[in-house]
């Protein structure tokens, strides 16, 4: 795996060659002027939205189910696909709702809301030709947005990709790129400097105006919202302009200056309980700024089942992985704004035959990646490595302990080899998939779930995820950690959060920083017992119930011992966990909750973001430099490690290990909750 860039090449090289397969509908370069409207004049237009699809060329699900091209339909209960999502798929729905808005002579736009890369084994792509931007370019995108997971690798990471993207004639990729809210720091010599070029190349725009067939002139903005930038502190020293003021004045220049008849956001901020009782960074950014005609969010991965219309803003979100394509139609009065707006989410699952073009570029894609991964690891992206025996390792939902969340932090924990004490950590954030019961688990489906991130270190950033770092924590700061978890499940519990708001509540004091715990951030810890009380117990520990499992004990099965909260405990988690718990933010909340997680060396020296490189495990030692464990890494030697080796009877991940009545009680139940004696 010494360069999976070079190994790429020479099968992607060739599918440039390829022409996209749809038109857009802006006048930018066809030879007819478009007509000149005036006020009063009624158009329409249709707006097609895909979001947060994460890389996922062969949809979201076991990988070897996936079967867009073999003419059956196999996606309802108990059939034998039921992935959703896929590149091939996506093409062929698109062209359909491009074609039927072409035939009622009504123009379209195709646009992504950021996170179309990390989440895949196609990440292994953007050395050479992101996959992603691939498609979107095949497709003739309209106009695209960043995501936080953009971000994944920093800016400079960011600008590799794209530069990648683009090839040395910069015509690989030409899909306008649109960050309004984006500010560089404008310093040389510093690590957004090549992201500075884009922008100053126009790359990247500010805003964008289109003109599209019919004569509508739509602006569009790019957002970055306020949530999605605490998820990537790796993104300094590049930094996201929230001011609404400074958003109004956008949406003004687009309709005052620039003669836009609507504003469309593409906005990665998100949308939450869209069916219940609305909320998220773009719920209130329609609420703070007026004239935006369209949100079309993404980023909190939550579909709008119907059109989310706030202050005459209508917003919408496609939902996640493309497993939906958003259609809105639009009627639009010309000096009024959108009379009428219509939403239709199309599902995208086996019962949409593929695009036959897409899908051999997709194949072109996996050949690529198997001919770089075979030599190193010997299997291919779609060999089966390990089987799902448990039904209860779904991809985690909310704060709280879960089969996926305990097996992926024994797997960390597995990498300190059975010292004395050890820890794993993991953030269910970085967990981004799960298997279902009975799946044959393949490299690309076990790759799925921890595919996030890069490294820092630029000897290290051939191959793609988060490097592991050894920290030590005191068995105080163990069970400050272990609070800070059960805090987070508070936050989850609306009827104890609106009790707690209440500025008469004797513990209020908690609910500031209560309420800006994220579930994301909720850990999952390998090698630690606790128990907390419930809501009336205000979710405080238990005391004396901070426990520690035997280093050899992997998989926590064993009766674990009391905690010496004076003693030092080897820890693994990866380097976005660390960086999070370092940033400015979370480190003003732990102390508003009075819970300090210090992380030290082994001579008790902190570790900081400036000296956290050296903590990093080395698969290697023997050879000169430092040799990362990436995340994935470290899940793919515990689920293939065998029972003889501290793993798993014929690589199954058991139900007594990972099922619920094992999280339910018992030695194998790390987290408890009880009520108040």
């Amino acid at each position: 795996m010494k360069r999976l860039s070079v190994l790429l090449l020479s099968v992607i090289l060739g599918l440039f060659l390829i022409s996209g397969c749809s038109d857009s509908s802006s006048n930018k370069n066809k030879k007819t002027l478009p007509p000149v409207l005036s006020p009063g004049d009624i158009v329409s237009v249709k707006l097609i939205q895909t979001t947060d699809v994460h890389h996922r060329a062969s949809g979201a699900g076991s990988s070897i189910t996936y079967s867009p091209m073999d003419g059956i339909d196999s996606s309802g209960p108990g059939g034998a696909d039921q992935t959703e999502g896929g590149y091939a798929r996506l093409t062929a729905k698109i062209n359909e709702l491009r074609q039927s808005a072409k035939d009622a002579e009504r123009p379209s736009l195709l646009v992504d809301s950021g996170d179309y890369t990390m989440g895949t084994v196609y990440d292994l792509t953007i050395g050479s030709s992101p996959a992603a931007f691939y498609f979107m370019e095949f497709m003739n995108y309209d106009a695209i947005t960043i995501g936080n997971h953009e971000f994944d690798y920093g800016p400079a990471g960011l600008a590799m990709i794209l530069n990648n993207a683009r090839g040395d004639d910069g015509q690989g990729f030409t899909v306008p790129i649109v960050a309004t809210n984006m500010k560089t720091d404008g310093v040389a010599g510093t690590a957004d400097d090549d992201l500075e070029a884009l922008v100053g190349a126009g790359v990247i725009e500010n805003t964008l105006l289109m003109t599209l067939d019919n004569g509508l002139k739509v602006g569009i903005i790019g957002l970055l919202g306020p949530n999605a930038q605490a998820d990537v502190p790796q993104s300094a020293p590049v930094t996201f302009n929230h001011n609404y003021e400074f958003i109004q004045e956008k949406v003004d220049y687009l309709k005052n200056d620039r003669g836009a008849h609507i504003v469309i956001a593409l906005s990665h901020s998100g949308i939450t309980r869209p069916g219940d009782s609305p909320g998220g960074d773009d719920y209130a950014l329609a609420q703070n700024v007026t004239g935006i005609d369209v949100i079309a969010s993404g980023h909190e991965h939550e579909i709008t089942e119907e059109i989310v219309e706030v202050n005459g803003t209508h917003i919408i979100c496609a939902g996640y992985y493309g497993r939906s394509v958003a259609e809105l139609d639009l009627v639009v009065v010309i000096g009024t704004g959108v009379t009428a707006a219509e939403l239709v989410n199309h599902s995208i699952d086996d019962s949409v035959p593929g695009d036959e073009v897409m899908h051999w570029i997709v194949e072109m894609f996996d050949a690529g990646i198997n001919e770089a991964l075979s030599p190193q690891l010997g299997i291919g992206i779609n060999d089966v490595i390990a089987g799902a025996g448990s039904p209860n390792l779904g991809k985690p939902a909310g704060s709280r302990e879960s089969g996926i969340g305990n097996l992926v932090a024994d797997s960390l924990r597995y990498m300190l080899g059975g010292a004395d004490g050890a820890i794993g950590i993991v953030a269910s954030g970085v967990i981004r998939n799960g298997f279902a019961f009975g799946q044959q688990i393949t490299f690309a489906d076990m790759y799925s779930v921890l595919p996030l991130g890069m490294s820092p270190d630029p000897a290290n950033q051939n191959i793609p995820g988060y490097p592991l770092i050894r920290i030590h924590l005191s068995g105080a700061h163990v069970r400050n950690a272990c609070q800070l978890a059960a805090y987070m499940i508070a936050a989850e519990d609306d009827v104890f959060m609106a009790q707690l708001a209440n500025p008469a509540h004797p513990y209020h004091a908690l609910y500031p920083a209560l309420v800006n715990l994220k579930s994301s951030y909720y850990l999952n810890m390998s090698g630690v017992q606790y128990m907390h009380f419930d809501a009336a117990g205000l979710y405080q520990l238990v005391p004396g119930s901070v426990k520690i499992y035997s280093g050899m004990d992997f998989k926590c099965e064993f009766p674990p011992a009391d905690i010496d909260e004076g003693a030092l405990y080897p820890a693994v988690l990866d380097i976005y966990m660390f960086m999070v718990m370092q940033s400015e933010g979370l480190q003003m909340l732990l102390a508003g909750l009075g819970l300090p997680v210090t992380p030290v060396f082994a001579d008790g020296s902190p570790i900081t973001p400036a000296n956290m490189m050296a903590a990093r495990l080395d698969r290697d030692p023997a050879t000169e430099g430092v040799q990362e464990i990436k995340e994935w890494m470290a899940f793919l030697q515990f689920l293939t490690a065998g029972a003889d080796r501290g793993g798993f009877a014929g690589n199954i991940i058991p139900n007594a290990n990972y099922g619920e009545a094992a999280l339910a009680s018992g030695d194998t139940s790390r987290v408890t909750e009880v009520p108040v004696p």
